[in-house]
């Protein structure tokens, strides 16, 4: 084994990904280019003339297509004012930010969280992407996200991989929650069972050096009234 190789497992992994935020940001790229590109390429395919109105991927079940919602999601809000549109703008960006920053400031350790998050904020920005570069406040706006995939069969509206990111991190942030993290509340496996244990430990140490710092401050306290008392 040469000493590079030591120096590099003694690092704890200098050179891997895994535990790192960078892993996360590069999942997040490669996310919203996905959503961006199938847009962007049902955009052009569905807008030539002699294309057709809708592709059967699932014939009667799955289908695809070319729909633009200037409303606030699956339809709803296209007829709301400017100044609704624009806070609903304003909202969602400042509401990934915040899923960003929390996705920074967790546990390194707490991996499906982190993931759910980024699917989140992907899925989020995907979206966002579409409402500014349509301007879509503007009332003679006929634009707006561009959908492409129908599930209308299935009681949705027409979607688009954007959407499915939102949903699947949404989804797996609950499941995270329940079953698969440091603080679940119901623990599945070993893994998170310890995970949970060894975070209730840290509490309760934080708690107890909470209780003695209290302690130490009341007897300085205490202390120097003695001392004034005495000087007195």
């Amino acid at each position: 084994m040469t000493e590079k190789t030591l120096k590099t497992k003694n690092d704890g992994g200098r050179y891997s990904l895994k535990g790192s935020w960078l892993w996360g940001v590069l999942l997040f790229v490669v996310l919203v280019l996905i959503d961006q590109l199938t847009k962007v390429a049902a955009d052009v395919y569905f807008n030539r003339p002699s294309a057709p109105k809708m592709i059967a991927i699932i014939p009667g079940w799955i289908n695809l297509c070319i729909s633009y919602n200037p409303g606030i999601a699956y339809g709803i809000g296209s007829d709301a004012s400017a100044g609704v549109k624009i806070a609903v703008i304003i909202g969602t960006a400042l509401m990934m930010a915040a899923f960003a920053v929390l996705y920074f400031k967790l546990d390194k350790r707490r991996t499906l969280i982190r993931i759910a998050i980024v699917f989140v904020v992907a899925g989020g920005v995907g979206n966002l992407i579409d409402r500014v570069y349509y301007q879509v406040w503007d009332p003679n706006v006929t634009q707006g996200v561009r959908d492409m995939v129908d599930l209308s069969r299935f009681g949705f509206a027409v979607c688009n991989f954007a959407d499915f990111f939102i949903t699947g991190g949404a989804v797996t942030l609950v499941l995270a929650l329940l079953f698969f993290d440091t603080d679940a509340i119901f623990p599945l496996t070993e893994k998170y069972k310890a995970l949970a244990k060894e975070a209730k430990e840290k509490e309760e140490v934080k708690e107890q050096e909470k209780a003695k710092n209290k302690e130490a401050a009341k007897a300085a306290a205490s202390a120097e009234n003695n001392a004034d008392n005495d000087n007195g």
